[in-house]
């Protein structure tokens, strides 16, 4: 890339710095030829005039004019007339010979002499009265003849050496004139080619963005791991098809969820999880194609598939067929590259034979469908009802309305007692999340809280059921225990011990009363760092139960892995364990093994005086449910079981 730039000015900077050498290299050659011209006319006129410098011819002069004297006069002063001589003295080129000789010492010593030489002769030939003795015109050429011609010689050999100079530098001027000529012409043709690079460059950039800008688009509208459309390019397809709509035809918009049917991440990995999706989308993209009505097929949210298909009295497919038909696709394990998977997805579907009902909510009762179907954990596809609209739009109040009830402190603890099976007597209470709406009334935890743990809100509420409880079971006799839930997102957050040291410096409360329940699916997310954390928060002086077990994945790893204060059993348990034989002996066996860790047994769900009979029978001595009570206010609890008594 530096390259690059440098090159792109390069070549037109040196293309200017050449252009402008080479125009100051002519002026310089014009003055050359000029110097060589004026040179060589120097050399060629002090070859041609030399015979002005040469004596000969004024001696014949002098000799000639001696002749023309009379024979009384001849060695005595006579009339001259010196034209010649004053001819070539005065033609001299003066001007040429002080250029000539200026730097050379000896020379201008030689042209001193004849200077003199000259005026001698002058004042000899010349004198006021115009009269000269003969006599003195046989010296002066002698005295004269000596300077004139090595001053004509001097003159003839600096002309030629001026004159071979000027014609060297002339052709040293020329050399470089085609020297930056020719660099031009390399600069120019580098310009060109750099231009060209360039240009291929861009060509080639503008393809690539083009190909970007083509697979941005294709992501706009494109699911990025199966190349399915998406969620808002299915539903534009939604539209169009009822728009194209044929009398008598009906529009099916199917969703196909494959949620509870997916191995965890955790387990198989990402790259597994993908892979799965692309499998069931070509397994889809089969049906569709081979499904008579089969239209469209899309990725929706999270894993999702979604599903369009018209029906009319000539293919004779209802909405409830069709969705049949893609049910039964996944009778067989989808192979993928990370291996062979079961997958049985929840199916939903909606219905619609005009264009009264838009797209969107087309495909929304469709989601709201299936999620019916999760719901019910039905194996048969669910048609869209309208109070399944009922249900979303009470969900969305709720999601809506709950962070601000959690700030206005609208989330309120009740606490459902816990008793001894033996003497009836409580001995601790746990603090349950209650809330009640300005305009729902009140929401059952079982709608609320599944909304609090998908949209992360439900550690901010369990800190604050946690806090409030905390404050107000110091009510309660201090020999009374408080369980609080704590929840997975709350025990992954770092700070957590920090937090609940906190609350108690903030409340008062001893850690001693404090036991913090977390349930089977809570130590699967992450077993070694649960296990750290909850040693830790067991270090604080705080009791550590295990809840709900008996429920799901239960293992009896879980009971020896972590030293539990208390091991609360599943409603199930108490439910059955009136009729069930099998179901009691289980019992018994996770009683023993309680016993061995020292660790106690709480039954929840005690409805009934047989449940607790048989329960008692056991050996189960500590047990919560609505036989003693449901869920109250912390008043209601110091009415009922504590009416005498004074807050501690």
């Amino acid at each position: 890339m530096l390259i690059g730039h440098l090159l792109r000015y390069f070549f037109p900077a040196m293309c200017c710095l050449l252009a402008v050498l080479l125009g100051l290299n002519t002026y310089l050659l014009i003055q050359n030829r000029a110097d060589v011209e004026r040179h060589s006319s120097l050399q060629e006129f002090t070859f041609r005039d030399a015979i002005r410098l040469n004596t000969s011819e004024f001696e014949k002069f002098l000799s000639r004019s001696q002749n023309e004297l009379p024979a009384q006069h001849r060695d005595e002063t006579g009339p001259v007339h010196p034209n010649p001589l004053q001819a070539a003295v005065e033609t001299m080129p003066d001007a040429e010979l002080s250029a000539l000789y200026a730097r050379a010492r000896d020379l201008q010593v030689h042209v001193a002499a004849f200077s003199a030489s000259v005026n001698v002769m002058a004042h000899r030939l010349f004198p006021l009265t115009g009269q000269l003795p003969v006599s003195g015109l046989r010296l002066a050429p002698l005295v004269a003849s000596a300077a004139l011609k090595n001053t004509a010689t001097l003159v003839a050999e600096e002309a030629k050496t001026r004159a071979q100079a000027a014609r060297q530098s002339y052709q040293f001027r020329q050399t470089t004139q085609a020297t930056l000529a020719l660099a031009i012409i390399a600069s120019a043709l580098g310009w060109i080619w750099n231009l060209i690079r360039r240009n291929a460059n861009l060509r080639e950039d503008c393809r690539k963005a083009k190909e970007r800008a083509d697979l941005l688009e294709r992501n706009l509208h494109h699911d990025a791991v199966t190349g399915l459309i998406n969620r808002s390019s299915f539903t534009e397809k939604v539209s169009t098809a009822q728009r194209l709509l044929r009398p008598g035809a009906t529009l099916t918009v199917l969703t196909l969820d494959l949620k509870d049917e997916l191995p965890r991440p955790d387990m198989v990995g990402q790259a597994a999880e993908d892979a799965i999706f692309i499998a069931a989308a070509d397994l889809l993209r089969h049906a569709v194609d081979t499904a008579e009505g089969g239209l469209e097929l899309g990725r929706g949210a999270d894993k999702n598939f979604l599903v369009l298909a018209e029906a009319d009295k000539r293919y004779g497919l209802s909405g409830k067929d069709f969705a049949a038909r893609l049910q039964n696709q996944f009778l067989r394990p989808l192979q993928t590259e990370a291996g062979t998977f079961m997958i049985t997805p929840a199916v939903g579907y909606a219905v619609a034979c005009t264009d009264e009902i838009s797209a969107v909510d087309l495909v929304r009762n469709a989601g709201l469908a299936v999620a019916q179907a999760l719901e019910t954990n039905t194996c048969e596809a669910i048609e869209y009802q309208s109070s399944m609209r009922s249900a979303m739009e009470r969900r969305y109040v709720i999601e809506n309305a709950l962070a601000s009830a959690i700030r206005d402190n609208e989330f309120l603890p009740h606490f459902q007692p816990q008793i001894d099976l033996r003497t009836g007597r409580i001995f601790g209470v746990e603090a349950l999340a209650r809330w009640y709406h300005p305009q729902l009334g009140w929401i059952s935890p079982c709608e609320f809280i599944p909304i609090a743990e998908s949209n992360g809100d439900i550690v901010a509420l369990g800190w604050k059921i946690l806090e409030s409880a905390c404050m107000q079971v110091k009510l309660l006799p201090a020999e009374l225990s408080l369980s609080v839930n704590l929840s997975v997102a709350q025990i992954h957050n770092d700070d957590v011990v920090a937090m609940i040291e906190e609350c108690f410096a903030r409340t008062g409360l001893p850690a001693s009363r404090l036991k913090l329940e977390v349930t089977e699916t809570t130590m699967m997310s992450d077993l070694q760092r649960i296990r750290t954390t909850l040693a830790d928060l067991r270090n604080l002086g705080i009791g550590i139960s295990l809840d709900d077990f008996g429920v799901g994945y239960s293992a009896l790893s879980y009971l020896t892995d972590f030293h539990w204060d208390e091991i609360k059993i599943d409603r199930s348990f108490a439910a059955k364990a009136v009729s069930d034989g099998k179901l009691r002996d289980v019992l018994k066996l996770v009683l023993g093994i309680a016993e061995k860790m020292g660790s106690e047994i709480l039954i929840e769900g005690i409805e009934t005086l047989d449940q607790r009979d048989v329960l008692v029978e056991m050996g189960c001595i500590r047990g919560q449910g609505y036989l003693f009570g449901g869920p109250m206010a912390i008043d209601d609890i110091m009415t009922l079981f504590f009416p005498q008594a004074k807050p501690a």
